[in-house]
């Protein structure tokens, strides 16, 4: 079987820990490297799960680069305070829902060998992409930073890239305000370079991912292989369920979390998997206060403007399901 070759630019974050499980547990996926982008946490942070997470499920051998600790215009603190604005109508949970860590809810070894690389992960992404023979599809999974920077600095390599498979934006679902979505409210700038680029994307926004949402039955699937992979996988959407629907009480989920960033990584292992898609124009705000970083959908059709994302709406949820068990069961 022909292996798909993938990057994966991420922030984990409990959804960018199944991401991973799925991606480097998956025989159809050959993840060439694993970058990080300051997002849900600072960088360090994010870096340290990422490694933490890499090393448990046994797949040291994927080569892991930090990338940017700030967005790609805007000042360093710019990513923290918009979190907060983000996050302005959580509910009672502390830290968000991911914790004070990023990562709540589990306990890694405390001595993990594992590093990130010498050189940063915009060098590192040209580099995989320079001695590819094939196509390398990226997979965002935070602020599209790292990636904005990669089309920026090394353009003769954008034709090396076959698509970006990306976490991210929303059409119709309002979650706090008309088109906005975390990781396009972080950085606008970036948001805007990629998908001006002309790189074929696919956005799993918030209008698919809360519409597959996992529940106590799978997380019981998922315990029943008893290897370390599976219980770190279970406990962990334990607690993000647990802490997603105490910060987001106005969504009204109780017994069901979404998964965001294992929607965008389950798509390249299967396209088959998205059973509702649409080719569409989205524009990207970056001079509003309101809309900053708004992915601007338009799916009516109105604006005459040519189609430039492949908006995804469904996935086939029992499927989407099943893969990450088997995955997890894949694991160390």
């Amino acid at each position: 079987m022909k292996r798909v070759p993938v990057i994966i630019d991420c922030d984990p974050g409990h959804d960018d820990m199944m991401a991973l499980v799925i991606g480097c547990c998956s025989p159809e996926l050959d993840v060439r490297l694993v970058t990080t982008v300051a997002g849900n946490k600072p960088l360090e942070l994010v870096t340290k799960n990422a490694l933490n997470v890499l090393n448990y499920i046994g797949a040291n051998e994927v080569p892991l680069a930090m990338g940017c600790d700030r967005p790609i215009c805007r000042p360093k603190d710019h990513a923290n305070s918009k979190l907060a604005e983000f996050r302005r109508h959580t509910g009672s949970i502390e830290n968000g829902a991911h914790g004070a860590t990023g990562l709540d809810g589990f306990q890694f070894p405390e001595n993990n060998p594992k590093e990130p690389t010498d050189i940063r992960a915009v060098e590192a992404m040209a580099e995989v992409l320079r001695e590819s023979d094939e196509k390398v599809t990226i997979i965002p999974l935070g602020p599209l930073t790292n990636v904005a920077l990669l089309i920026r600095c090394y353009p003769n390599l954008v034709d090396k890239i076959d698509k970006i498979s990306m976490m991210g934006g929303t059409s119709q679902f309002v979650f706090t305000r008309q088109y906005m979505e975390f990781n396009t409210f972080v950085d606008p700038e970036a948001t805007k370079i990629v998908f001006e680029s002309g790189i074929p994307i696919i956005m799993y926004g918030y209008d698919v991912t809360y519409s597959v949402l996992f529940d106590e039955s799978v997380i019981r699937k998922i315990e029943e292989h008893k290897n370390q992979t599976s219980h770190m996988v279970a406990e962990l959407l334990k607690t993000f369920m647990y802490r997603h629907n105490g910060a987001f009480p106005w969504l009204g989920l109780t017994d069901t979390c979404p998964i965001h960033d294992a929607c965008a990584v389950a798509g390249v292992v299967d396209p088959s998997l998205i059973t509702q898609s649409e080719l569409l124009h989205v524009d990207v705000e970056i001079g509003g206060n309101y809309l900053n970083g708004a992915t601007v959908v338009d799916y009516a059709k109105t604006t005459g403007l040519p189609a430039n994302v492949q908006v995804v709406y469904r996935m086939d949820n029992q499927r989407f399901f099943d893969l990450m068990e088997r995955c997890a069961a894949n694991g160390k």
